[in-house]
């Protein structure tokens, strides 16, 4: 007899799907706009990072609310949305003409990326699952990491072809088609969230119980991974009252500050250094194989090992590839360096989710994350005006690099330092 497959892998699926699709708003894709469209308008390396700045502050803003939202009525709503918000922003974007409707524009696609695709799809799958929520959650930021590595050499081509408005129409279709209706098709809560039976969750997975039975008693059995029973769920003020989120939260702030500055001044930096554009494009296209490798990877080893440590040894490997990109003088440098820092940086995004549904379960699993990828979010928006900054004023990227070191390295003490501040705590919320 055969079994139906679990829904959750569906849910799945949409999730990665819009996140492949996302790619259009990925700082790594709008590094290959900067020089057509510089050269077409004249706009400044600062005014290119003061727009996905605001784009990020703002996204940074909605994503505590979005986060409530998908507790509240599940993510299917802010995901549909945002994928028409950036499917209409890239068609807009392939007909701008000035300076302001490039910042409205893209402001609106780092916003809808940040504030509510993010926000909505790894906890999409995290509600889902139990037993094997590392690798499903690995499986939708991997999706992220596949549109990067396969869009990047495409929009190059097209640009080169076409031009960079033609590339902006072909992401803006790529999200309407592969994003928003996978979501409005398959994205639904989990049935133990909506009081019903299990009965679409039976198949070769049989991953959660429901939250009760029918005559109102709780399960007996706790998901794998979950550190307390549904009987004893902590609310977001008993969360926030142990030490070791914030200075998690502080880890991820400086992670996403290190990382977000070089993406997007990478392509002009290592064509700076002699590379030529597609060069700089393959290494791109490697970084983001990388992160699709350490995702992976990532997904997997959370189901074994302590997330917090996961998440302290990818801050050190992000740091050695800014210290390989700072002294790069030949092009296997620059490649070494985006092997080091795809692995780290998509690493460490996959752990941030894992990590709240392994302590904290899944009930408030999306406003944590909305909290978290605030944090994450600021940091995306100080790293690329850094750089951008820097560079008008000096010419150069080096100092910028130094500082996203120095913060890459931070964030690995501010994570290891987590374990210790919680040991007098009332809830020891990031013990490994």
């Amino acid at each position: 007899m055969s079994k139906r497959v679990y829904h959750g892998w569906y849910v799945a699926g949409a999730a990665s799907g819009i996140e492949f699709a996302n790619a259009a708003t990925a700082i790594a894709i709008l590094t290959i706009f900067i020089i057509p469209m510089t050269d077409e308008f004249g706009w400044t390396r600062t005014q290119i990072s003061a727009a996905t700045s605001l784009g990020a502050v703002l996204g940074a803003t909605l994503a505590p609310f979005t986060g409530r939202l998908v507790d509240r009525i599940g993510a299917r709503p802010p995901l549909v949305l945002g994928g028409v918000l950036v499917a209409l922003a890239c068609m807009y974007l392939a007909s701008v003409q000035t300076l302001l409707g490039f910042y409205v524009a893209y402001t609106i696609t780092r916003t809808a990326d940040q504030g509510l695709i993010k926000i909505g799809a790894s906890p999409a799958v995290g509600k889902w699952f139990g037993r094997h929520r590392g690798r499903a959650i690995a499986l939708v930021f991997f999706g992220g990491s596949a549109g990067i590595v396969l869009l990047a050499p495409v929009v190059q081509l097209v640009i080169g072809i076409w031009g960079w408005r033609a590339a902006w129409r072909l992401l803006g279709a790529l999200m309407f088609f592969l994003g928003v209706i996978p979501c409005l098709a398959l994205i639904r809560r989990p049935p133990q969230e909506q009081g019903v039976d299990q009965g679409i969750g039976q198949g070769i997975d049989q991953e959660l119980e429901p939250r009760s039975t029918p005559n109102g008693d709780l399960p007996q059995r706790t998901p794998a991974g979950e550190s307390h029973s549904q009987g004893n769920i902590l609310s977001l003020g008993e969360i926030a009252r142990g030490k070791g989120f914030w200075l998690v939260l502080l880890s991820l702030f400086l992670a996403s500050t290190s990382t977000a500055g070089i993406t997007l001044h990478l392509v002009p930096y290592l064509t700076g250094l002699g590379l030529g554009p597609e060069n700089a494009v393959g290494v791109i296209s490697l970084m983001s194989a990388s992160s699709g490798a350490g995702i992976v990877a990532v997904g997997f080893l959370a189901e074994r090992v302590s997330p917090r440590l996961l998440m302290a040894s990818l801050y050190l490997v992000m740091a050695a590839g800014i210290l390989v990109l700072l002294t790069a003088a030949s092009p296997s440098q620059a490649y070494l360096f985006g092997v080091l820092h795809g692995v780290a940086s998509g690493g460490s995004n996959t752990l941030a989710p894992i990590l709240w549904a392994k302590y904290y379960g899944r009930d408030v699993l999306g406003s944590l994350h909305g909290i978290s990828r605030a944090c994450q979010v600021a940091g995306f928006a100080l790293g690329p005006l850094v750089m951008g900054v820097v560079y008008d004023s000096t010419g150069g990227y080096q100092p910028a690099l130094i500082f996203a070191a120095v913060a890459a390295v931070s964030a690995f003490f501010s994570v290891m330092l987590s374990r210790l501040a919680q040991t007098g705590d009332a809830y020891s919320d990031l013990r490994a």
